[in-house]
């Protein structure tokens, strides 16, 4: 086997908004893409706001149809379940710094992967589409123009033994839950299921807390591949899949709170790059930390800080962008995928408990 990596941008300057469309027209199969953007805070700060959220769309199209399509945060969230790991950021509040954020879209069940590729002679006109729309503002955003992308795909020029097809991830629908009852959602049945991903994010509240339980049923309840409690879901991604990790720098004073990624925050640490602080954890809430700040500068003058400093915030936890993931078999074996396409009709059913954004994300093999 032999690989290289082929930028098809590279650092390359973004209108504020914008859709950037890049032809996919390399010859040999690709395994996967990192795409990156990053943009300079705004003069201020960039409170409570990531770059992640302002990039609303990532396709990869043929003409009219759409052979991928996740936004940054949800792309995001699978590369943990399929990486076990997030992928690379640089998150910061501060005051005109530099945060990027990045995403795979992988094709095969793993990087490099020999049978399950893209091969973009097997389309007419493959496109990259990346839509974004950076929130420009001195203090809650972004200044003007320092967009920048960078797109790398990783090509397997020699060693490929046979194409079985790529792995397609898609949102299959989106609403919003409410207070009681079942959300009833049909799903389609024209390929293999890998993964699925719930969504149901509301700040400060667990996937748990909106949606309360999740079963899958097919064909009437012939076959139930899952009927569980959300809680109990959330507690078999941490056995099957681990911690995910997140790190960024905050600005607070004491007694101010900061968002982060990790719906299900169970380990906190924060520091400080100023050493008369004392910042401590004393509150988490879902996504949500609450931070005490002390001015220690002299023994005898112990005081809570009400001017915000720089504070380093570094957090362990489950459901990456309120995402629960639900695999199929071992993810890295197709014979134990779900075959859709051999049923009559496939449905989700979620208990609603609050009204949070939710979203239904399906990872198929493309035959």
């Amino acid at each position: 086997m032999r690989t290289r990596d082929y930028y098809l941008k590279r650092e390359a300057t973004l209108a504020d908004s914008d859709t950037t469309i890049l032809d996919i027209n390399v010859k040999d199969p690709i395994s996967s893409m990192t795409i990156q953007l990053e943009a300079t805070n705004g003069a201020s700060s960039c409170l409570d706001h990531e770059l992640a959220d302002d990039i609303t769309s990532i396709e990869i199209v043929d003409g009219s149809n759409v052979l991928w399509s996740l936004d940054m945060a949800s792309a995001r969230g699978l590369n943990f379940f399929e990486n076990k790991r997030m992928p690379f950021e640089v998150c910061s509040e501060g005051a005109a710094d530099v945060q990027q954020v990045s995403c795979q879209i992988n094709f095969g069940r793993y990087m490099n992967d020999l049978n399950y590729y893209f091969d973009a002679g097997r389309f007419n006109n493959p496109q990259l589409r990346i839509t974004h729309a950076l929130t420009i503002s001195a203090t809650v955003g972004f200044h003007a123009g320092t967009g920048k992308l960078t797109v790398r795909a990783r090509l397997i020029e020699e060693g490929t033994t046979g194409y079985k097809g790529f792995l397609s991830a898609k949102e299959v629908i989106s609403y919003t839950s409410g207070a009681s009852g079942d959300r009833e959602v049909d799903l389609p049945k024209n390929y293999p299921y890998r993964m699925m991903l719930l969504k149901a994010l509301l700040t400060t509240y667990t996937h748990a807390e909106v949606l309360s339980k999740h079963k899958l049923s097919i064909d009437a309840d012939a076959v139930v591949p899952f009927n569980d409690y959300t809680e109990d879901l959330a507690e078999a991604n941490i056995v099957d899949f681990g911690y995910a990790n997140q790190v960024k720098e905050v600005l607070s004073a004491d007694g101010g709170t900061c968002l982060m990624d990790l719906y299900n925050i169970r380990k906190a640490d924060v520091r400080t790059k100023t050493t008369r602080f004392l910042p401590l954890v004393v509150g988490v809430d879902a996504e949500q930390l609450t931070l005490d700040l002390y001015d220690i500068g002299t023994a005898t003058d112990i005081t809570p800080e009400t001017v915000a400093g720089s504070l380093e915030v570094d957090v362990q936890g489950s459901e990456p962008y309120s995402l629960i993931c639900v695999p199929f078999g071992r993810p890295d074996e197709p014979n134990d995928w779900l075959k859709a396409n051999h049923y009559g009709d496939i449905k989700l059913f979620s208990t609603q408990a609050a009204a949070g954004a939710c979203a239904v994300i399906l990872q198929q093999l493309h035959e």
